[in-house]
């Protein structure tokens, strides 16, 4: 069921709601970033091409699946957070999911996510959020890719999965540039086959700032204040 989901979704409707403007958005499939040193397209064709409608619904036919409604925790107060949940699950329906959209404030979605209860009792199965570049460049930086479990410090959704904690330790300690990169697409080709985090994109936030500044520095964390010249 979980590759169903995975192969129902696709980053393009979700950044034409969201942004709109091609100019500001890209269709990204790298879990760590494009034109990162960790950048692949390992395992992300169909979310970047939206093509995997038909094998999702194999997929979910095939999986057993009861009928029991997904359900999407949508914030409506977070104007970079509406988007997503409402197109992803239109999504999910056509690939034959029941999805319940439950809408609540950014703050309720904060704390409910921690909820490990059934979604009976007040759980839940999937909410989005964004990272800003700097926090997602590597498997050590990006805690969306975490396959620590309920018990261990795992992100939410607490996949349990030891193979993926292995390959983010051998990272870490990895030195050589090629090596880090070859372990990061091993990295990303787990976190898409067991479906633990999915990517919907990349999109710019525009900034602005008075000529009389200099030396503003551009980055992937901004905004960074040493550098800078203020003209009299």
């Amino acid at each position: 069921m979980r590759r169903a989901a995975f192969l129902a979704l696709s980053q393009k409707p979700v950044l034409d709601a969201l942004v709109g403007d091609p100019k500001y958005y890209r269709v990204c499939g790298a879990v760590f970033g494009c034109d990162t040193p960790n950048a692949t397209d390992v395992g992300s064709e169909t979310l970047v091409k939206g093509t995997g409608l038909e094998q999702a619904k194999k997929a979910l036919a095939e999986s057993g699946y009861d009928g029991t409604p997904v359900v999407i925790m949508a914030p409506t107060d977070v104007t970079t957070l509406k988007a997503q949940p409402i197109v992803a699950a239109q999504q999910l329906r056509d690939a034959g999911f029941k999805v319940e959209v439950q809408a609540t404030d950014w703050q309720t979605v904060v704390t409910r996510r921690a909820s490990q209860k059934p979604v009976k009792e007040g759980g839940w199965n999937m909410f989005f959020t964004n990272w800003v570049g700097a926090d997602i460049l590597n498997p050590v930086a990006n805690v969306s890719t975490s396959g620590r479990g309920k018990t261990n410090g795992g992100w939410f959704g607490w996949t349990e999965d030891a193979k993926l904690e292995e390959l983010r330790d051998k990272y870490a300690r990895a030195t050589a540039p090629d090596e880090q990169k070859k372990l990061a697409a091993e990295i990303q080709k787990e976190v898409y086959d067991k479906v633990i985090y999915i990517p919907l994109g990349e999109y710019k936030v525009p900034s602005v700032w008075r000529t009389s500044l200099t030396g503003v520095t551009s980055g992937a964390a901004i905004p960074m204040f040493w550098n800078i010249d203020k003209k009299d």
